[in-house]
C-alpha cells in the first residue's frame, strides 16, 4: 500500500513539475525568479512568414518554427507561459517598442538597432545573399546593386547594410521575403537581398528553382538573437539563462537537427573546419602559383639559354663542315699536285734517257765513220 501511494505521489509530482516555480538549479537569479512569479506570462512578437525559424503553419494554423519551439522549452523550464503574436517584421519591432509585446522572437544584432533594443546571446547564424532572375548576369556582388531596384522586407537589416555601404539603391519594400521574391520573379525588381534559409524555402515551396538564382557568397551573416526594449534587464537575463541552458542540455542542437538536419555544434565545427581548410587551400594554391611562376621563369631562362646554345652549336657545326670541305679540297689539290710532279719527273727521266740514247748512237756512228776512213787505200 505504501509503495502504491509513493508511486502515485511521484507521478503527480512529475506531471505538475513544469508548472512549479523554477528551482535554484535553473541558473536564474532570485530577482528574475521573483519577477517571473509576478508576471507568469511573457508576450513575444514574431514574424508571420520566416520559415523555418518562425511562421504560421498553413495547415494547422499553429505558430511554429525553431524560435517558438525554443521559447516554449524555456517557458516550460522556468514555469511561465509564452504568448505569441505573429505579425510582419516591421510591426513586431514596433510592438516591442510600444510595449504591446515584451520581446522579439528573433532579430539581427546591429549598432543601429542597439539604440532601441537589448539583445540576448546569439541563437542562430543566418547568412543573407543576393537573389536575381536566372538569366541575369549583371549582378554578382553588392556593388552591382548600385542604381538597381532591390526588393527588401520592411524593417530588415539589409536596408541598414546597403545604406551603410553607400550604395544608391532604389528599395522596393514588401511585408515579407516571399513577396520580395515574387517581385524579382516577375521582373518588378532587379534583385532582392534576403536571409538564405528563408528565401530558399520560398524558392522551393513556390517552385521557382529554374527562375531564381543566388548570385554569390553571403553579403553578411546575421546574428539572430531575441531582443527586449532597452533597459528590460530582468527579462533579458531570463532569456539569456534559458538560451544557455538550452545549449548546455543539447536542446538547441536537437531543435536545429529537427528543422535543419544538422547539429549547431557540428555545423560550427564544420564551418571552422571549412574555414581552416579554405585558408590552407588558399595558401597551397598561392604556393603552387609561386612554384609555377618560378618554373615558367626557369623554363623561359633555360629555353633562352638552350636556344643560344643550339645556335652556337649550329654555327660551330657549320664551321666544322666548312673546314672539312676545305681540307678535302686541299687534300685533292695536294694529291693532284703530287701526281703532276710524278708525271713531270717521269717525263723528264724519259726525255733524258732518249737524249742519252741519241747521243750514244751518234757517237757510235761517228766512230764507225772514222774507222772506215782510216782503212781506205791511198791512190799513187
Amino acid at each position: 500500500m505504501k509503495n502504491k501511494f509513493l508511486k502515485a505521489a511521484l507521478l503527480a509530482l512529475a506531471i505538475t513539475s513544469p508548472a512549479l516555480p523554477a528551482s535554484a538549479e535553473d541558473g536564474l537569479s532570485s530577482g528574475a525568479r521573483a519577477w517571473l512569479a509576478e508576471r507568469r506570462e511573457i508576450v513575444f512578437a514574431g514574424q508571420l512568414a520566416y520559415p523555418p525559424f518562425e511562421f504560421v503553419d498553413r495547415r494547422s494554423g499553429e505558430y511554429t518554427g525553431m524560435s517558438p519551439e525554443l521559447i516554449r522549452w524555456i517557458a516550460t523550464e522556468f514555469g511561465f507561459t509564452a504568448v505569441f503574436k505573429p505579425m510582419t517584421f516591421e510591426a513586431a519591432q514596433e510592438a516591442v517598442n510600444s510595449g504591446i509585446a515584451d520581446a522579439l522572437t528573433g532579430i539581427f544584432r546591429s549598432e543601429v538597432r542597439a539604440r532601441r533594443y537589448d539583445f540576448s546571446a546569439e541563437v542562430f547564424e543566418v547568412p543573407a545573399s543576393i537573389f536575381v532572375r536566372s538569366e541575369r548576369t549583371d549582378i554578382g556582388m553588392s556593388s552591382d546593386l548600385d542604381g538597381k531596384r532591390v526588393a527588401v522586407q520592411r524593417g530588415d537589416y539589409a536596408i541598414e547594410y546597403l545604406t551603410g555601404a553607400g550604395l544608391d539603391v532604389r528599395f522596393v519594400y514588401t511585408d515579407d521575403f516571399r513577396s520580395a521574391l515574387a517581385l524579382v520573379a516577375s521582373g518588378e525588381a532587379d534583385a532582392m537581398v534576403g536571409d538564405e534559409q528563408i528565401v530558399l524555402y520560398h524558392i522551393y515551396d513556390d517552385r521557382l528553382s529554374d527562375r531564381i538564382k543566388k548570385t554569390s557568397s553571403p553579403l553578411y551573416v546575421g546574428q539572430d538573437c531575441m531582443a527586449v526594449a532597452t533597459g528590460n534587464a530582468i527579462l533579458l537575463s531570463v532569456l539569456d539563462t534559458g538560451i544557455r541552458r538550452a545549449r548546455e542540455t543539447g536542446t538547441l542542437d536537437t531543435i536545429n537537427r529537427k528543422w535543419m538536419g544538422v547539429s549547431l555544434a557540428l555545423e560550427t565545427k564544420r564551418s571552422t573546419w571549412w574555414r581552416t581548410f579554405g585558408l590552407a587551400m588558399a595558401g597551397a594554391a598561392l604556393l603552387v602559383a609561386l612554384v609555377v611562376v618560378i618554373k615558367v621563369r626557369e623554363q623561359s631562362i633555360a629555353g633562352t639559354a638552350c636556344s643560344e646554345l643550339r645556335r652556337t652549336i649550329a654555327e660551330q657545326d657549320a664551321r666544322i663542315e666548312a673546314l672539312t670541305a676545305a681540307n678535302a679540297r686541299l687534300r685533292l689539290d695536294l694529291e693532284a699536285r703530287s701526281r703532276l710532279e710524278e708525271d713531270k719527273r717521269r717525263i723528264d727521266a724519259e726525255s733524258a734517257a732518249r737524249r742519252v740514247e741519241e747521243l750514244t748512237r751518234c757517237a757510235i756512228a761517228a766512230a764507225f765513220d772514222s774507222t772506215k776512213a782510216h782503212d781506205k787505200p791511198v791512190a799513187s
